[in-house]
């Protein structure tokens, strides 16, 4: 049966009239929408209608909605509902009035070191709360970070989360994520542990630092390698106002082994505002 759900602005899905298109990834599209009759706004998150059909990536929607249930955290976006009509799967989320991580990177460039700071800080406390629920994110980059009008962060997207009571929906060896911030471990084929989420917090603080991914430089085909065998450029090389242990804090997260980074998403937080002169700063201020 071919839906006859209209996703595109002024559409409808479900109980959610469709407003302007967010964005878009390799599994949805995402749109500001409106719910009907009580208003409520929403970011709406909609399958891709050439992977409607596949119920290996249906069910990954559904991850995201368990995540939500299990865990609450302001530092984490709150999903509202998970629906499907017509064969087209939905995710409903907490609409924050604001940008992405990404758009203010492209917006600004690197951004400045008490801001950094501030910001890991902040989604290390979601990443950990996730973490002690057992839930592994595996997709923590700049696009998956919302930023609202007080540039508090919080993060989004648990589509490839992965917790212990999550059905596996991946073949043996398959990677999951995005390249530019997938721990080595991920990339020889071991399962994502919390340390993988503290490694691509590691990429993404190394970004906000930088400008540029740490391997930003290489090639698709290159890129795996550089995680599993190079060791980062200085991220605050071209930064006079970078302390001289910054890259230090920087780096600790991107060690090639799990167990040689920091034990939790929040110590690494606190190593960096150490190494950024910082050591008073926390997830609020």
């Amino acid at each position: 049966m071919v839906s006859q759900v209209t996703v595109e602005p002024g559409g409808r899905v479900g109980p959610y009239r469709l407003q302007e298109q967010l964005g878009e990834g390799a599994v949805g599209l995402v749109f500001h929408a409106v719910r009907e009759p009580d208003g409520l706004e929403v970011a709406l998150k909609v399958l891709r209608p050439e992977l409607s059909g596949d119920q290996t990536f249906r069910h990954r929607f559904v991850h995201e909605a368990r995540a939500a249930s299990e865990v609450h955290h302001k530092h984490l976006v709150t999903i509202i509902e998970a629906g499907e009509v017509e064969g087209r799967s939905y995710l409903a989320v907490e609409f924050v009035r604001g940008r992405t991580l990404q758009r203010r990177l492209e917006d600004e460039g690197p951004l400045p070191i008490p801001e950094v700071v501030r910001i890991v800080a902040q989604i290390a406390a979601g990443l950990d709360a996730l973490h002690r629920a057992e839930i592994i994110h595996r997709d923590v980059k700049p696009s998956n970070v919302m930023l609202d009008a007080h540039e508090e962060a919080a993060l989004t997207d648990f589509g490839l989360a992965k917790g212990r009571a999550y059905t596996v929906l991946t073949k043996p060896g398959q990677v999951m994520g995005t390249l530019d911030y997938l721990a080595p471990e991920i990339l020889r084929g071991a399962d994502a542990t919390p340390a993988s989420d503290v490694y691509a917090l590691g990429c993404l603080a190394y970004e906000c630092i930088a400008g540029r991914a740490p391997f930003a430089d290489k090639s698709l085909f290159e890129l795996a390698a550089a995680h599993l065998n190079l060791d980062p450029p200085d991220p605050s090389a071209d930064r006079d106002d970078a302390p001289a242990g910054l890259s230090w804090g920087v780096i600790r997260a991107l060690e090639k082994e799990p167990a040689q980074r920091p034990p939790t998403a929040t110590a690494y937080a606190h190593m960096l505002g150490f190494a950024a002169g910082l050591r008073g700063s926390s997830p609020s201020s």
